[in-house]
């Protein structure tokens, strides 16, 4: 006869389901009440206050929506670009150095490879 190695299943807490209960009673609780964010044993609840989510670009508005989100674009690239580490001019110019001198050795070699294939070709069909 075979063993059962299964743990058995635990029950779930019940102060979690106290819990969101108590989350769901605030959340359903009219504005126009005087002891709002209190539940009805007494003690404060939690308070869930909603926003208003601004509409999207082109929503409505129009150009003038439009001018407004490009506006705020523009702003943010120009703090965003102040935070940026330029280069020195030495520097600038190492880099671009370095960048061209491994354009040349990278294209030689492709070229190399090239032509010898071609030359592999070419004796294989004769």
């Amino acid at each position: 006869m075979k063993k059962n190695n299964r743990k058995p299943k635990s029950r779930k807490n019940p102060q979690k389901k106290a819990k969101s209960a108590a989350v769901g009673e605030t959340a359903s609780m009219s504005v126009d009440t005087p002891d709002k964010g209190v539940k009805p044993n007494g003690k404060p609840g939690r308070v869930v206050q909603k926003t208003v989510k601004p509409g999207k670009p082109g929503e409505s508005g129009g150009v003038s929506n439009l001018f407004k989100s490009v506006g705020l674009f523009l702003r943010q690239a120009k703090v965003e670009l102040k935070k940026v580490k330029w280069p020195t001019r030495k520097e600038l110019i190492a880099s671009t150095v370095v960048v061209i001198v491994l354009t040349l050795l990278v294209s030689l070699y492709l070229g190399l490879v090239d032509l010898g294939l071609i030359k592999i070709i070419k004796h294989v069909i004769g």
